[in-house]
């Protein structure tokens, strides 16, 4: 009795998995007919020309907005004209211009790359600088060819370079 339910079951399967083929390779080996059938309905078509809806707006004699009466200036555009440029002349107070000495002191490149806390002691930070594209370990305060760090903060120093400041980041 299992064998013949399991023989039954079997050609039912076969059949649908049959069908799916046959649907599937059906557009791959029977293009002719199909071909020969669009080929007459592609004969007996006619194409219809759409013409096109023109019309004419007219203009509109009242303002929805304003729920007034517009007046609407019917003349021809005026030919270019060149626009006269018109100058507002403020006045302005007198620019003081402050004496700047500009000291060429020539700054080594330096680049900051941070700091080390000390485990031992809490305040003592060994800051790395590159000077020269030479590292240094410096302290605060403490002279290495001719700079001096004057203040840390997280993410900058303060650097001191003959007798002028300059704050350089990470």
């Amino acid at each position: 009795m299992k064998k013949k339910i399991n023989v039954a079951l079997i050609l039912i399967v076969l059949t649908v998995w049959g069908l799916v083929a046959t649907k599937a390779l059906k557009n791959y080996f029977f293009l002719d007919k199909k071909i020969n059938h669009k080929e007459s309905q592609i004969s007996n078509l006619k194409i219809n020309q759409i013409k096109k809806d023109t019309f004419f707006i007219n203009p509109i004699d009242r303002d929805p907005f304003l729920n007034k009466e517009s007046t609407i200036k019917t003349h021809s555009l005026p030919q270019k004209k060149l626009f006269k440029s018109s100058y507002i002349k403020k006045k302005s107070k007198p620019e003081i211009i402050k004496n700047v000495v500009v000291v060429n002191s020539n700054w080594p490149s330096i680049t900051y790359h941070g700091y080390i806390n000390s485990k031992d002691k809490k305040n003592e930070l060994l800051l790395l600088i590159n000077i020269n594209k030479k590292l240094h370990k410096l302290k605060l305060n403490e002279p290495s060819e001719g700079i001096i760090v004057k203040n840390v903060y997280k993410d900058s120093i303060e650097i001191c370079f003959n007798k002028e400041k300059k704050i350089f980041r990470l």
